[in-house]
């Protein structure tokens, strides 16, 4: 199951179509299919390279931002992974692009806002390779922000979002399962909360790492300059969508 998520994962690609519709036209002969194949893939690449389209759709379907009420205090953070990456010429781990998930648990840790924090995520990188493991990793980086080790749950095994409360319930079960937080990216929250919530986990949405805001979604100028950035963002948001989708089935 883990492979075929990554393979899917692959497809949703919008480059990716472009790039076999290309292909595709240098292949046949047909003039009128080498229209149409040009054509479609002009319209294609307007429409995903545009950054007014996805921003606007990101805005709209991340989680709100959640102001924690003055005085709050949750028993668990539920830290999800996907924030860390590994080098495997250097063997290091380092942090990626969602590692405000990280600095948020930490924050939530040292104002008194959360007594623990589970983390949650083994190795979704790799298929194979086994020297090295994301729960562990930041792990090490939460004990070096002065969070005791005793405070800091691990659940190693997770290779995706299913697998990660499932996992999370086990220990939660074990350790004893107060109120819970779910700090993950505002993008993947509304998928995260479902997930949890159908393995029967109970969780209040700590969103964080937002990567369009509102003042973002205006229009300008800039809206009709073509951007890399936004075919990232149809790729990670098309994800989410799958996976809401599998979801339901």
């Amino acid at each position: 199951m883990f492979v075929i998520s990554k393979i899917i994962g692959f497809l949703l690609d919008p480059l990716l179509w472009i790039l076999l519709l290309l292909v595709a036209y240098l292949i046949v002969k047909d003039d009128l299919w080498k229209r149409n194949l040009r054509s479609i893939a002009i319209v294609l690449f307007l429409f995903f390279s545009n950054p007014y389209i996805i921003d606007n759709l990101w805005n709209n379907y991340q989680w709100k931002p959640v102001e924690l009420a003055s005085g709050s205090t949750y028993q668990t953070g539920i830290l999800l992974g996907g924030m860390a990456g590994y080098d495997t010429r250097w063997g290091f781990g380092f942090f990626g692009s969602a590692s405000d998930r990280f600095i948020q648990a930490a924050r939530l840790y040292h104002t008194g806002q959360i007594k623990r924090i589970l983390v949650t995520g083994g190795n979704a990188i790799f298929i194979k390779k086994k020297d090295y493991n994301e729960a562990e990793f930041i792990s090490r980086n939460l004990q070096d922000l002065k969070i005791p080790r005793e405070h800091i749950l691990l659940e190693r095994k997770a290779r995706n979002t299913i697998q990660n409360a499932a996992f999370s319930k086990h220990i939660l079960d074990s350790a004893g399962n107060g109120s819970s937080l779910l700090i993950t990216s505002a993008i993947h929250m509304p998928r995260a909360m479902k997930v949890f919530e159908k393995k029967g986990i109970a969780v209040v949405a700590f969103p964080c790492n937002y990567q369009v805001l509102q003042t973002d979604t205006d229009f300008t100028w800039k809206s009709l300059i073509p951007s890399q950035e936004a075919f990232s963002k149809w790729t990670i948001i098309l994800k989410e969508w799958v996976g809401m989708i599998q979801l339901a089935n």
